[in-house]
C-alpha cells in the first residue's frame, strides 16, 4: 500500500502544529508540488476541514487519519507526520495527536474500493502499539518508509488481501 501512496519526502518526523487546521495545512504542504498546485492544495484544505466538521478523523491513541477525495487528482497520494509534543486535534479520546496519516484520492468509482482498503489497512498499522513504538525510534524518513513497507506487507497478508495492489 505505502509504495503506491507515500513518498519519503512526504514524511515529517518532527512535525509540530498548534491545532487541527494548522496540522492539516502542514500535512498538505508535505505533498509534492508535482502532484498538487497551490489552488488544489487550498481546495484540499477546504475539503478536509469540511470532512472534519462531520466528525473528527482523530481516532484516539494519538492517531489521526484525515482523508478526502480531490477532483482532478490522477493518483492517490499521502503524507505522514509524527509529533513528539502532540497536536491539539479534537479526538475521540480527547488526547493530543502524535501521528497523522493523510490520504487523498481521485474522484471516481475506480478508487472507491482502494480508498476503504487503504483506510482500513492504515488504521490497523498505525493503531498497533508495537509498530508505533518502532516508528518513534526511526531516525530518518528512509527508516520510517522501510518499516511501513514491511508492516504493510504483513498486514495485507493477515487481512487476506495481499494480492490486491493498494
Amino acid at each position: 500500500m505505502f509504495q503506491h501512496l507515500l513518498r519519503e519526502e512526504s514524511i515529517d518526523l518532527h512535525f509540530e502544529a498548534p491545532n487541527r487546521e494548522a496540522a492539516l495545512a502542514g500535512m498538505i504542504a508535505l505533498l509534492p508540488s508535482r502532484d498538487l498546485g497551490p489552488k488544489q492544495k487550498a481546495k484540499l484544505l477546504e475539503l478536509l476541514l469540511q470532512r472534519e466538521n462531520l466528525g473528527t478523523t482523530a481516532l484516539g491513541d494519538g492517531f489521526a487519519l484525515p482523508h478526502g477525495v480531490l477532483p482532478g487528482l490522477s493518483e492517490p497520494i499521502a503524507s505522514l507526520a509524527m509529533s513528539r509534543k502532540g497536536i491539539a486535534y479534537p479526538s475521540l479520546d480527547g488526547a493530543p495527536v502524535q501521528l497523522i496519516f493523510l490520504t487523498v484520492f481521485p474522484e471516481g468509482a475506480d478508487f472507491l474500493a482502494k480508498r476503504y482498503l487503504v483506510i482500513h489497512e492504515s488504521e490497523n498499522i498505525f493503531r498497533d502499539p508495537f509498530i508505533r513504538q518502532r516508528l518513534q525510534h526511526c531516525e530518518s524518513r528512509e527508516d520510517v518508509y522501510g518499516l511501513l513497507l514491511q508492516e504493510s506487507s504483513s498486514v495485507k497478508q493477515s487481512l487476506g488481501y495481499a494480492s490486491l495492489n493498494v
